[in-house]
């Protein structure tokens, strides 16, 4: 518990690694709704709604709470309506064809044929999608303002309805347009590393679009007339205020306000003026999640008897803490603290590239939850570059891998961890050269205040343990913050006692996450991501998944009464 502070910080990021990277994969994985990959049906009938499938989830199976998770994800709204509604918005007579996209986590797509040729992405928000209203009217005007203001190439919406009692077609909606190119998805692993590269260099640009945009408050992005905003709502383009009668600054849609049952909470959800009230509506929202809602099965690590048990008044303590705290775990560079609109999925199916020029990126979308939040907050790093190490301690470029007496697919591994790693300093070189404020915040991403901020924001669902460990260690860094002075004190004392139950809360915790890691290795492709896997794997990765279970009891459980616990804490059924 007292080793060196940089020795606790490695550490710490080795041990929370993973539920920061299955946190951004459980966005990245969710939301994809690819476009351009094969329909699941293709009709060309005129009573659309007796195709039941467009209605349900369809794309797979789930082995986490599966009757929720499909009940959640099914939603009943007249679809020839809906097609009536994609043939007017465009001019055309009527819709001739409807392919329905695989199912996103959070929504349905389709693809809808005119008859005078063209074609349109509708988009329905699934009952989990988020609040009513907010979320639709905040999507739309998102990729408004990043095709017109932040010159990024989002689709452009054809019509839409955010009331879903108010429209004949029963549910919530986007009619926009379809993204020209193909997804990335196709194509990223084929390019050779001049031309990955030649991508970044065009991230980089939009990213550097973003970060020329601040706003007056935290929150989500919404037209005017959508929300009722904080009278001095604006952006701030270029260092230049602009208050557009267009764009408003509302609550916040960030999918930490709506996971795991939060979007039925009675909270405050913004726009906040300081990011300190922000901060602190984060605990308060949290404390009511704990107080209110079912805790969810945990998938990021392992819970039972040996390892770490989740403890409501403990996780109703450390938000106590961290509340008193939250001022001091602040960094005072305002550049990474502004309020910044960013969009934190981009993986490669959210990314369209020109097929026969894959260096320029000719769309980009599912802007759906996408919020003004502090810079340090948002996910800075492409999800296809598929990092999932620790943040490189140099920006030195890794020498090419010795292959000799190795066996063909020993040497595809080298070439493939190799070519991941020196496209990511690369990134990460083209990050520190264009977007330097970008490149201050994921240093401030790799501190112990992150941390804490981080966890504080998913206590509901774990953290509480890492919490406890870092805020003990953070005593002997205490006067080093930024905002603390030399006269103010540590506000917490910790006798041998606690610090000895928070080390044991923090061993379990830690030892719960590698079993998870050990798991998802065994199972390789069969691993349920969020609980989710393909029809055609389901099988295999139940019985899979028994069989590790099986394995896993015989180790840890010594009686029946610690078998019961830990069958209690298994998440899949």
């Amino acid at each position: 518990m007292h080793r060196p502070p940089s020795t606790r910080l490695r550490c710490y990021l080795h041990t929370i690694n993973p539920i920061l990277n299955q946190h951004c994969r459980s966005i990245s994985t969710a939301s994809t709704l690819s476009y351009n990959a094969s329909p699941d049906r293709i009709t060309s009938q005129r009573d659309w709604n007796t195709n039941d499938e467009f209605f349900k989830f369809t794309r797979g199976r789930f082995l986490v709470n599966e009757a929720e998770n499909l009940r959640t994800r099914e939603i009943r709204f007249d679809m020839n309506h809906l097609a009536r509604a994609a043939a007017e918005s465009i001019g055309a007579t009527q819709c001739i064809s409807i392919q329905k996209y695989p199912d996103g986590m959070f929504n349905k797509a389709f693809l809808m044929t005119m008859d005078n040729g063209r074609e349109i992405v509708a988009k329905v928000p699934n009952p989990n999608a988020g609040v009513p209203h907010f979320t639709t009217a905040s999507e739309v005007a998102t990729m408004d303002f990043a095709r017109t203001v932040l010159n990024t190439p989002a689709p452009r919406v054809y019509t839409w309805n955010s009331h879903a009692e108010s429209h004949p077609v029963g549910a919530e909606f986007i009619i926009m347009e379809k993204s020209e190119g193909i997804p990335l998805s196709h194509v990223w692993d084929t390019l050779k590393l001049p031309q990955k590269l030649q991508v970044l260099l065009t991230m980089t640009r939009l990213q550097k679009e973003w970060l020329s945009v601040s706003f007056s408050h935290y929150g989500g992005l919404y037209y005017a007339q959508d929300v009722q905003p904080p009278p001095d709502s604006h952006y701030v383009k270029d260092g230049k205020a602009v208050y557009d009668s267009k764009f408003a600054i509302g609550p916040a849609t960030g999918r930490d306000w709506v996971d795991a049952g939060r979007s039925m909470l009675n909270i405050e959800r913004g726009p906040w003026s300081s990011l300190s009230q922000y901060l602190q509506a984060v605990g308060t929202r949290e404390t009511q999640a704990i107080q209110s809602l079912k805790l969810p099965k945990q998938i990021a690590l392992l819970c039972g008897p040996k390892l770490y048990q989740p403890d409501t008044e403990k996780k109703l303590t450390i938000l106590t803490w961290y509340q008193q705290i939250i001022d001091a775990l602040i960094p005072k560079d305002t550049a990474i603290t502004k309020p910044r609109l960013w969009h934190n999925d981009l993986h490669d199916d959210n990314i369209f590239v020109d097929p026969h020029n894959p260096e320029t990126i000719t769309g980009i979308i599912d802007w759906q939850s996408c919020h003004i939040s502090p810079l340090f907050s948002h996910n800075p790093d492409p999800a296809f570059l598929h990092w999932d190490g620790l943040e490189p301690e140099t920006l030195d470029l890794v020498p090419r891998p010795n292959l000799s007496g190795l066996s063909p697919e020993e040497r595809s591994a080298a070439v493939s961890e190799y070519t991941v790693h020196n496209v990511f300093i690369g990134w990460r070189k083209l990050m520190h050269a264009k977007n330097p404020d970008l490149y201050r915040a994921v240093t401030f991403r790799n501190t112990p205040s992150y941390g804490l901020i981080f966890l504080a924001h998913r206590m509901f669902e774990y953290g509480e343990a890492h919490f406890q460990s870092l805020l003990v260690d953070m005593e002997d860094t205490w006067g080093d913050l930024p905002a603390m002075t030399s006269d103010v004190p540590f506000p917490f004392h910790f006798s041998e006692a606690d610090i000895e139950r928070i080390k044991l809360d923090s061993d379990g915790a830690v030892a719960g996450t590698e079993l998870v890691a050990e798991v998802k290795e065994q199972l390789d492709d069969l691993w349920p991501d969020k609980g989710f896997i393909e029809h055609e794997r389901y099988d295999d990765c139940k019985a899979a998944l028994q069989e590790i279970k099986n394995q896993i009891l015989d180790q840890l459980a010594e009686t029946d009464e610690e078998r019961t616990e830990y069958e209690r804490y298994w998440p899949f059924e």
